[in-house]
């Protein structure tokens, strides 16, 4: 393996459709996903100081409680809110766009093959092979970066207006102190979002005043305070229950319940 990856010769094989009762999972061989892993390890090295310290799901940066943190923490200052994001973000991403960015900051062939190969990978389905022009993968390490990297435009051109502005992958929270600057933020969003060909998400879109609530990341934000979403809940209960009509033991389910009570 080594010598193929200094020759420039290692070929992912397929990935393996799986089909499940609530989701599908393509999954990569072992000796592929290693690769893919230090292939995250070094990239995410050399690309993780060019991202905005805004995007909260990169090691390092405090993760989805560290955004609900931040969030929490400037509600005060600004009355405004735009929370919205990318609908079917992993699966509309363009490879093409996505490559280019990449080759911005990378420029070693070996790294960028693997990169090429990466994004126009092959699936098997039950013996049909399906080749992926678009989307990247679920459930590769390797994909969180990638992800970050893409939406590398919204961020910086959030910080250039100056709105308070966070990041977890594709869910982002705008905050402004007037509703002009809202509605530039608006205006930017809809631009940068229409170049990197993706849309938002009309359902999980909020525009508006703060005072009236809005969810983020499973919290909910109001002048009140913060607080677990309904939704959150609701997705609780509708796993244990999921967890007792498949028959599982009582102290599997408890121990679930602790867990996310906590």
């Amino acid at each position: 393996m080594q010598g193929q990856l200094l020759a420039g010769t290692y070929r992912f094989q397929a990935q393996r459709l799986i089909r499940g009762a609530e989701r599908r999972v393509e999954l990569w061989c072992a000796l592929d996903a290693l690769v893919l892993k230090a292939l995250a390890i070094v990239l995410g090295d050399h690309l993780g100081p060019q991202l905005s310290e805004r995007v909260f799901h990169v090691a390092g940066r405090g993760g989805m409680k560290g955004a609900v943190r931040k969030v929490a923490a400037h509600l005060g200052d600004n009355p405004f809110v735009l929370r919205t994001d990318v609908e079917g973000y992993y699966a509309n991403i363009n490879h093409e766009l996505l490559f280019r960015q990449v080759t911005t900051y990378v420029d070693d062939p070996m790294v960028l093959e693997l990169v090429g190969q990466y994004l126009a990978r092959l699936v098997s389905d039950g013996g049909n092979y399906v080749d992926i022009r678009q989307g990247i993968s679920l459930g590769c390490p390797l994909s969180p970066l990638m992800g970050a990297l893409y939406l590398k435009p919204l961020d910086d051109r959030m910080a250039a207006l100056g709105c308070f502005y966070v990041r977890f992958m594709d869910d982002w929270v705008v905050l402004a102190p007037t509703r002009w600057k809202l509605r530039r933020a608006i205006k930017a969003v809809n631009e940068e979002l229409a170049a990197l060909r993706v849309e938002k998400y009309p359902d999980k879109t909020f525009i508006g005043r703060i005072k009236r609530g809005f969810d983020f990341l499973g919290y909910w934000f109001s002048r009140d305070g913060l607080r677990i979403a309904r939704k959150s809940v609701v997705r609780m209960l509708e796993k244990m229950f999921r967890l007792y009509e498949q028959g599982t033991d009582a102290v599997r389910i408890e121990t679930y319940a602790q867990a996310w009570l906590r």
